[in-house]
């Protein structure tokens, strides 16, 4: 008779070499029985192979799946394939996780009969927490209020890592393949389908801050118009659901902030452009953005106090530009 997998972890790995023993370390000691590991090689081009063959030679609950590169994505939906766990964990391959996070929160999961367990992160660059959420333990939510926390933008947000989620959630439900801002696009999805979600007020999972790799310390590409595009479809998402309308209006304001968010990452990378390359591309983005929710979300964003009459009338598309040189100009001269 087989024993009952409680918790399928995946890893998909990708140019890691230098981050991957400790993370797959970090696993092999988690101090849950009967937990599962499924490895997935992406096409990484660099050692990380034989890594995994070590590892895998010496753990007998390791599955090792070598697949052609197709992103993140494609790795993680790959390895759903093989999961036989009655929950799903996701550890990036350049992170790693504290030796009680799984049998924290599968017991969490148990106690509560919660179909997805929610725990805190510690944001590690090189060896410092530069964590700026309010994390809270908010005892047991249905799905309705835990969208409210997260639309909230405050408490937690959308990684998969730091979740473990019962497997029949993701029956209809995958991570789109190649789109950027997959989580973003795949957790109220989950969400919809959950009834009950626990959280666990402890920092469990470390998030790599300090991987050079790491899509956040790569150059602006219009692929990063994924962000908004996922938050448009959010929108129309609860919309068809028949959510209620602080939910649909917090995914509006979500809007907002992800165009903000967006905006963000095209200025802080336009030191490395060329004028004109850089002009083409906010030509671009600005023509992508839905102006009419935009204004929506920019307008609740200012009615839940969430900034000042000054930056309201600056985060008008009309004077953005001239919002983000003042802000450069102003820590030029501090």
């Amino acid at each position: 008779m087989k024993l009952k997998i409680n918790v399928s972890v995946i890893v998909p790995v990708y140019k890691t070499e230098n981050y991957l023993e400790k993370c797959i370390h970090s696993i092999v000691n988690q101090n849950l029985d009967n937990i599962e590991i499924i490895i997935v090689n992406d096409g990484s081009p660099d050692n990380s192979e034989n890594i995994i063959q070590k590892f895998s030679s010496k753990y007998s609950n390791i599955i090792y799946i070598k697949k052609e590169n197709g992103g993140l994505s494609s790795a993680r939906n790959m390895g759903l394939k093989y999961a036989k766990g009655e929950f799903i964990g996701f550890v990036d391959s350049d992170d790693y996780i504290d030796i009680n996070m799984y049998s924290k929160m599968f017991n969490k999961a148990v106690k509560d009969n919660s179909d997805i367990v929610i725990c805190d992160m510690k944001y590690d660059l090189k060896g410092k927490d530069i964590s700026n959420n309010k994390f809270e333990d908010f005892g047991i939510l249905d799905r309705n209020e835990t969208l409210l926390r997260y639309l909230n933008h405050t408490y937690f947000r959308s990684h998969a890592q730091n979740k473990i989620y019962k497997k029949e959630l993701f029956n209809e439900v995958n991570f789109p393949e190649g789109k950027l801002f997959e989580d973003m696009a795949t957790f109220y999805k989950l969400v919809h389908r959950s009834n009950r979600v626990s959280f666990i007020n402890e920092k469990l999972y470390y998030y790599n801050q300090g991987n050079e790799g790491s899509i956040t310390k790569k150059k602006f590409n219009l692929r990063n118009l994924d962000l908004i595009y996922n938050s448009a479809d959010m929108i129309d998402f609860f919309k068809e659901n028949n959510y209620k309308s602080e939910i649909i209006n917090g995914s509006i304001e979500l809007y907002f902030f992800s165009v903000k968010t967006l905006l963000d990452m095209l200025y802080s990378s336009k030191k490395n452009m060329e004028n004109l390359e850089f002009n083409n591309m906010k030509k671009q983005v600005f023509k992508e953005i839905n102006k009419d929710i935009y204004i929506e979300g920019l307008t609740l964003f200012y009615k839940n106090n969430r900034c000042n009459l000054l930056k309201y009338h600056l985060y008008n598309l009309n004077y953005i530009s001239k919002f983000y040189y003042l802000k450069t100009f102003v820590k030029s001269i501090i």
